[in-house]
Order: structure tokens, then sequence, then C-alpha cells
């Protein structure tokens, strides 16, 4: 297939995917919106654009792999190859693992495919970003060292081109991965991973299950609510289950108790209506007064939504990017402890700076894993493999001091990528300059 022929296709095929899926996202937006008024409406309104940006990329792609040189197209083939081999093993031995663990659930509706299909291709964006760098780190291994064993290497810097001429088109391919990850984890890839309960109980046809125990106190009408189970379409009719409201006086006495099996909110008229209800009500040194009024068993007067007990209740690390912005602009922060707020700014912040760890493996797999001397060192592919845990371990502790308020949001989220990315560039000086590494390891 000649160049122009793959433009032409990937163009094609961009496009489709945007008349395909951008009408629904929106659609996605404008309900969520609704449910959750209080959302930061700009982030969730780039929703279309940024994942119009996702599927342009391949064309995007192709364009400048058709402006590439013969030699930079060599490379990038090469780099293609490893990433089929080291990324689709990667990702199938995922699956595998995965799907050993969720088959006898997922074939409890008695249409195993299909629900496979169902439950795997929402887990789409929280899969392939999860396993997207290591399949770039392990793919840039390969395909560097393959071209070093068999002399290729020589043979493109005897053109006259430098070390980091040569191997721009890696660096590019890791820019164009970074785009990607960033693309997903705006807002698909943690949400997808936060809904992976609920994908797999609608998979089994069921209702899918957003949460369990959510606990939510309504500051300005003094009310804790407790929900036992909260349906994945509870703004749209589906019924919580297991609710307690507890109401309190001006004094923080218990004033009165609600209990129901089931509650709906009505979104048109904005009233709660709850089921199989008892009513408690408690005054100052008197026997509580309990009640069972008749179904259904309507408040218009109480203002909180489901959307609001929903959103201090999901894991912040189930998030996206909109979601965080808007938790952190609602007028209930002033609730939440110091902690609290740390937690989601330190999230924020590693929402951007996650996927450039992308780049930051090719940065210090290219030079660990390049030679041009007669023999291959085993022991810098090891260093490659202890660098990258290394890099995993320096995040999740960051990640827990930025949360628990130690350190700053911003330092915990890119200080693990900007000194993993310092390393890379100062093997690849020396490198590229011709000088060991270190004595150890020789050129």
């Amino acid at each position: 297939m000649g160049r122009r022929s793959v433009v032409g296709a990937t163009l094609l095929l961009s496009l489709l995917l945007c008349v395909w899926r951008l009408p629904v996202e929106q659609q996605q937006v404008e309900e969520h919106l609704r449910g959750f008024p209080d959302s930061d409406r700009f982030l969730h309104g780039l929703r279309p654009y940024v994942l119009a940006g996702i599927f342009f990329l391949p064309f995007l792609s192709s364009l400048w792999y058709a402006a590439s040189g013969i030699l930079s197209r060599w490379l990038v083939r090469e780099f293609l190859r490893a990433m089929l081999v080291c990324y689709g093993g990667i990702l199938l031995i995922y699956f595998l693992i995965d799907f050993s663990g969720n088959a006898s659930r997922l074939s409890e509706k008695g249409e195993l495919l299909q629900s496979t299909w169902f439950f795997y291709s929402r887990q789409a964006p929280a899969i392939m970003s999860l396993m997207l760098p290591f399949g770039i780190l392990f793919s840039v291994m390969y395909c560097v060292s393959r071209i070093s064993r068999s002399r290729e290497m020589v043979a493109a810097l005897q053109s006259g081109r430098s070390m980091m001429r040569v191997m721009s088109p890696l660096y590019l391919c890791g820019l164009l991965g970074t785009l990607f990850y960033a693309g997903c984890n705006f807002h698909w890839a943690p949400m997808a991973e936060g809904m992976k309960g609920a994908n797999l109980d609608e998979a089994r046809g069921k209702t899918g299950t957003l949460m369990n125990h959510a606990v939510y106190y309504f500051a300005k009408g003094q009310r804790m609510w407790m929900v036992t189970e909260i349906p994945r379409g509870f703004d749209r009719g589906v019924p919580m289950k297991g609710v307690e409201v507890t109401s309190l006086n001006a004094d923080g006495s218990l004033a009165s108790r609600l209990y129901a099996k089931q509650a709906v909110w009505n979104e048109d008229d904005r009233t709660w209506k709850f089921y199989d209800v008892e009513l408690s009500d408690h005054h100052k040194n008197q026997a509580p007064v309990f009640v069972s009024p008749a179904d259904p068993y309507v408040i218009s007067s109480w203002q909180e939504t489901p959307a609001q007990i929903v959103q201090l209740g999901l894991n912040v690390r189930h998030l996206g990017m909109p979601e965080l912005s808007g938790a952190m602009k609602t007028d209930m922060h002033t609730q939440w402890l110091e902690r609290d707020i740390a937690r989601y700014q330190t999230q924020w912040h590693y929402r951007m700076a996650l996927p450039a760890s992308c780049m930051v493996y090719v940065i210090f797999a290219i030079p660990l894993s390049l030679f041009v001397t007669r023999r291959a060192h085993g022991g810098t592919m090891a260093l490659t493999i202890i660098l990258a845990i290394h890099l995993v371990l320096l995040t999740s502790v960051a990640l827990a001091l930025g949360e628990s308020g130690n350190i700053s949001p911003a330092l915990a989220a890119w200080s693990p990528v900007a000194v993993f990315a310092f390393i890379g560039s100062w093997l690849m000086w020396r490198r590229s300059s011709g000088r060991a590494l270190w004595p150890l390891f020789g050129k």
C-alpha cells in the first residue's frame, strides 16, 4: 500500500469514527450536565473535541510518516513491528488473565460472546491506557536492541547523521503515544476503571451498581444521607436502595430519621419519592414516634440531588479531569478537610503527568538499549526494567505524599516524571557523545 493510500485510509477511518461516536458523546455530556448541574461545563464541553483529537491521531501519524525520509520510515516500521509483538502480547496476556477470572460471571446471562464484547468494549480505554506505557517501553527495547544487534544502527550512523537524528522517529512515536494516553486519561480511562463493577453487572444482565454504602452530609438542610446501593441509572429514574436520611436540629441533636427500601428523584419537578418508608420523630426527653406513611412518600422541599450524593462518594482516582475540576469548584468544598482538597488537586495534576510516562520510558530506554559494539550488554536491559519499576514506585510514594498534603499537588504529580526524564536525557547525552554510560557497562 502506497503512502497516499495509507493517508487516505486513515483519514477515512478518522472521519467514520467521528461520525459514529461524537454525537453519542455530545448526548452523554448533556445528560451528565443535567444530572450534575455543578459540573465544570467548559471541560465537559471539551470532551467531544478531545475525542475527535484521539480519532485523528492515526491520520496525523500517517501524514508525518508520508512526509518522512527513507531512514525514518524504516525505523517507524521496525517500531510498529515491535509494538505489534510487545504491546499486542501484553494486551493478550492481560485479557486472558482477566477473562479467566470473569468468564463464569459473564456466562450467567447465557450469551458469553455478547457479554464479553459488552464488558471489554467498555473497559477498553482503561485497559489500553494502563498497558500503553509498558508496551512502548518493551517495544523500544526490542526495536533498538534488534537494529543494534543486526548492525543496522551502525549503517545508519555511517550515513552521516547523529545518533539523536537517527532515533528522532522513536521520540516522535513516544510523543504520539503520550498524546493518545492524555486523551484517554482526560475522562474515559479513569471513568471506565471506576465503572468496572457496574459494567460487569450489566454484562451479566443485572442493574449496574455504581457504588455501595454512600454517605453524604447536606449542610444547608442538616441532613445526613446513607445509601446502601446506588445504581448506574440513578439520574434516569432507577431507584436507589436502602436509603436512610437523618435530620438534625440546629444544636446538632437528632430531629428525625427516615428509612426507605427505595428512593427515586424526579428531575422534572425536583421531588423525592420514597417507598416502604418508616419515619421516626425524635423530641427531647420523649420517646421517638414511628410512622409508616403510604407509598410513595413524596418530599418536594429537599434541595439535594442524587448527583450530589454520588459526586463525593466516587473514588477520586476514578474521576476524569472534568469531574475533578467540577468537584473542586462546588460550594461543598468548604465542608472538605484540607486533606480531601489535596487529594483532588493531586489527582487533577496526575491526569496530565501520567501520560508523560510514555515519553519518559522512551527517553531512558533508547540509550540503555542502544549499543554499537560487537557485544550487547544485558546489564543495561535489566537496568531499563529496574528504572521503570522505580518510576512506578516513586510515583506511588509521591502521590501518597501529595494526597496527604505533605508536598504540593503539582510537585507530587510531576517530580517523578521530571527526575527520570533528566536521567534519560543525561544517559542519551553520554551515549551520543561516544562516552561510556558508566564503567560497569562500557559503550
